[in-house]
């Protein structure tokens, strides 16, 4: 069941055309809805590795990126150890940078509410923290506290690219995969069910390879469904 989301995010001018005008961004609304976003999201390296030394810069960048070939439920626990180490580091980004980040998420926030219509609650959810964490960013900001304004950026920016059909494909093949374990030493031995699924979550990895989430999605849901999986 879907439910209503209003976001408290002030759009700028160029941002105010009517829902009519903008095509809905909703990806796999019959299966698990993912959004697809066209703005563009900040990364780690355009927050807060712009105060860090060079050597650090690059390593914790390389691992904030890894995090994304993951779905949510590692990749979230890989990047908050990523954001803990960076603030050890005590990093001095630039305030026009996170700036920018800031207002490339709020542009984004305020594409998703030109969608229009109602979410699924587990979207719904991720547009609310992202709508979370960029107010916190901006109180400090206007604290010039410049290091957590701009995690806390990024932290948006997450929420939203969460949402994404690739990161949604990843979510849902690992549910599977955790389910499933590891394959049996004989082929013949598993049930009609979980061979299926199994089957199912490796062609989803395969669309995902070749960047086609929509049927990785598809495929990595059904996978879940024979399962009996919880969905995230």
């Amino acid at each position: 069941m879907y439910c209503a989301i209003v976001l408290a995010v002030p759009l700028s001018a160029g941002c105010r055309e009517t829902l009519t005008q903008v095509e809905s961004g909703v990806v796999e609304a019959a299966t698990w809805p993912a959004l697809e976003i066209e703005q563009d999201l900040p990364g780690l390296g355009d927050v807060v590795a712009t105060g860090l030394a060079g050597g650090d810069e690059v390593a914790i960048i390389a691992r904030w990126e890894a995090t994304w070939d993951h779905g949510m439920a590692l990749g979230e626990d890989l990047r908050d150890e990523i954001y803990r180490d960076a603030g050890a580091l005590q990093p001095a980004p630039d305030p026009g940078a996170v700036g920018i980040a800031t207002e490339s998420v709020r542009g984004a926030l305020g594409e998703v509410l030109l969608f229009g219509g109602s979410l699924p609650p587990h979207l719904a959810r991720r547009i609310e923290d992202a709508g979370r964490f960029l107010e916190e960013s901006r109180e400090s900001a206007a604290a010039r506290d410049w290091a957590v304004a701009g995690i806390q950026a990024l932290r948006a920016a997450d929420a939203l690219r969460a949402t994404s059909p690739r990161a949604t494909a990843l979510t849902l093949v690992e549910a599977a995969e955790d389910a499933l374990g590891p394959p049996p030493s004989q082929i013949d031995s598993e049930a009609a069910g979980p061979a299926r699924a199994r089957r199912l979550a490796w062609w989803s990895r395969i669309a995902i390879e070749r960047e086609r989430y929509s049927l990785a999605i598809q495929r990595a849901y059904y996978a879940c469904l024979l399962l009996g999986v919880r969905l995230p």
